[in-house]
């Protein structure tokens, strides 16, 4: 079985909102390349024929010696005509290029030339190797840059997010953090699958991992079951939809096939679905019982798996509902158990109906089923409370419909073995001497032909094989031999042959 890291967890669960947020940056990116105003630079490069230092040069340009006779050309202030000015310095070499940005080609051109002009009128020395020009396209960042832009922050900000929601997640989170809420070690997760027709998953696919999963939580149930007398197990939960019906039928079904006898009790009243689950009439049932007019015997109905029974729900009306907060239930059950090994309890969840209660008092151990995908922390809790007063602690999480990312234990599916080839015949012959049963000391090997066992099955079979290996027993006298024999024995004297000799091959062939 395999666990993963909280960080990786909440990753793998998260991944696909990530993926729709990187997806959602890079495509605002690209967006905003394609309606990004239009920008238009004009360019210009000039040569400082002595020698200077560079970034000195470039602090003149940008002083109001140079920058505010520049600006007056163009009719702007300081201010605004150096925000669309950029210089740069090519290293290695004595040259400066400046570059203006403005809304239009002609403005930029102008820009980029006055700017030229002053700095030349202000600097001796410097020679222009490129006029401004006027530019024809609009310059603008190239689209990868966008694109890896966009896709940076869409990481940065899905991943934030995803803590963010695992965070502030209002069901359960993952594994460990359905054993902080109940206080006790999660005893199975059960991972995602399928239930076409409610058939359970250890009959549909014995298998499959989640098949596994119910027999790792009847193993996990293997030591709190009494070895003399029944045990009684109350699986509900505390919402309605949980798993609580397909949790209870799989572990009665792995119970079953564990050797024990085990009845399963249909205790929802209100909305019954075992006798669906396991195809029986229901038409007699736990009801029927509590009204005292049927005996266990007579409500026990049989089901596929040949250890297990069913008590289905039966005939519902509202007056059996109350008769489960009263003593004729202690009554029954008690009646049930000497029908069973386990008793396997599927109820009404928690917070819908009181019937969980009273079966919690009743119970030697209850489960109590969440679902990683519905199950609340909040209805958790309250669940818990409401059990606090019968059942004193003894209660066990189980959390089913688990992703690998929340931190499901998830078992890997069992293989059947590739069948193996028949044995050798050298081989069977070299077995018989090893597996001797005892009393048995030696083993003739003879050959049987087929003309002489017509009509006899066991023959014809020896016959097929061609070499059987016979035991022969010491202590005794008895063998199977034929008339010549009995003449042969007469013929010699006592006591030539030891008792428990090999057998001769016409001795063995009829």
């Amino acid at each position: 079985m395999t666990t993963y890291g909280r960080g990786t967890r909440v990753l793998r669960r998260y991944g696909l909102w990530v993926l729709v947020v990187i997806t959602a940056t890079v495509t605002a990116a690209w967006g905003l390349h394609r309606s990004a105003r239009p920008v238009w630079e004009s360019a210009a490069t000039v040569l400082i024929e002595t020698r200077q230092d560079l970034e000195t040069e470039r602090r003149i340009i940008l002083s109001d010696a140079v920058a505010r006779p520049a600006a007056g050309r163009v009719g702007q202030d300081t201010g605004t005509f150096l925000t669309g000015l950029a210089i740069e310095v090519p290293p290695g070499a004595n040259v400066l290029r400046f570059v203006y940005t403005a809304d239009d080609a002609f403005s930029a051109h102008l820009g980029a030339r006055a700017l030229v002009e002053s700095y030349a009128a202000y600097r001796s020395g410097v020679s222009v190797l490129s006029e401004p020009n006027l530019p024809t396209t609009p310059a603008a960042r190239p689209l990868p840059w966008y694109l890896a832009a966009g896709a940076v922050a869409g990481l940065l900000l899905g991943t934030g997010t995803a803590f963010l929601r695992a965070r502030t997640r209002r069901t359960i989170r993952d594994r460990d953090d359905y054993a902080a809420l109940t206080g006790s070690p999660v005893l199975a997760t059960v991972p995602r699958h399928r239930r076409p027709g409610g058939v359970p998953i250890v009959v549909r696919e014995p298998g499959s991992p989640a098949a596994e999963s119910y027999r790792y939580l009847r193993a996990r149930l293997q030591p709190s079951l009494r070895p003399t007398g029944a045990t009684t197990i109350l699986v509900t939960s505390p919402g309605d939809r949980q798993g609580r019906t397909t949790t209870a039928a799989n572990l009665a079904v792995t119970l079953a096939r564990s050797g024990r006898n085990v009845v399963l009790v249909d205790a929802d009243l209100r909305n019954p679905r075992l006798h669906h689950v396991f195809q029986t009439t229901g038409d007699h049932g736990l009801t029927t019982l509590l009204d005292g007019d049927t005996t266990v015997s007579e409500v026990l109905e049989e089901t596929p798996e040949p250890r297990l029974r069913l008590i289905a729900a039966g005939p519902r009306d509202g007056e059996h509902v109350d008769l489960l907060d009263g003593a004729q239930l202690a009554r029954v059950l008690r009646a049930v158990q000497k029908h069973a090994d386990v008793i396997v309890l599927d109820s009404p969840a928690v917070l819908s109906a009181a019937d969980a209660i009273a079966l919690a008092a009743l119970s030697d151990r209850v489960l109590l089923v969440g679902n990683f995908a519905r199950t609340s922390r909040q209805t958790v809790r309250r669940a818990l409370a409401e059990l606090a007063d019968v059942v004193h602690g003894n209660v066990s999480p189980v959390l089913v419909n688990v992703p690998k990312s929340g931190g499901a234990l998830v078992p890997r599916a069992r293989t059947r073995p590739p069948t193996a080839p028949p044995p050798a015949r050298d081989r069977l012959l070299s077995d018989a001497d090893d597996v001797a049963p005892p009393a048995v000391t030696s083993h003739s090997y003879v050959d049987v032909e087929a003309e002489d066992i017509k009509d006899d099955p066991l023959a014809d079979y020896h016959a097929r094989t061609k070499t059987v290996a016979v035991p022969v027993i010491y202590g005794s006298r008895q063998a199977t031999t034929t008339p010549d024999d009995d003449e042969r024995e007469d013929a010699e004297p006592e006591g030539t042959s030891p008792v428990g000799s090999v057998t001769t091959p016409a001795a063995v062939s009829d």
